[in-house]
């Protein structure tokens, strides 16, 4: 009976925790008239000038191919004032959570030619560089 509360206990640790990365505390951005834009604040990587960070939009409503939510995993250049998004998923649940999702671009399986984006002072993509660097 202990062996099998252990097992129990173990196999439960191991679950949860497995997928704290998807499960993370989501901080919102900004309110959108078709989505929320959040941030995963615990998420941030700095190396030198380039900090690395989840960010999400969840939809009010569903997109195409019923997508009611987007992760992006994206590096911004504090320095530069630039960011390049590496990763794209699409979710059919709010929030990201579940199962059922779609890579759109993931630089582990293809080559990262993308080119960096230099948005325009006073954008909505540069109100957010300022955040996360300043953050």
């Amino acid at each position: 009976m202990q062996i099998f509360l252990k097992n129990k206990f173990i196999f439960l640790f191991l679950y949860f925790f497995s997928f704290s990365c998807c499960y993370g505390k989501w901080q919102v951005f900004r309110e959108h008239k078709t989505f929320t834009e959040y941030f995963e604040m615990e998420s941030i990587k700095k190396i030198d000038d380039i900090i690395y960070i989840w960010s999400m939009f969840d939809y009010k409503i569903a997109q195409k191919k019923e997508k009611l939510s987007t992760k992006f995993y994206t590096k911004y250049d504090c320095k530069n004032k630039r960011f390049k998004v590496i990763t794209i998923i699409d979710y059919k649940t709010n929030m990201g959570r579940g199962r059922t999702f779609e890579y759109k671009k993931n630089l582990s399986t293809e080559p990262d030619n993308s080119e960096w984006i230099h948005p325009k002072l006073m954008s909505e993509n540069f109100e957010k560089i300022k955040f996360i660097c300043n953050f």
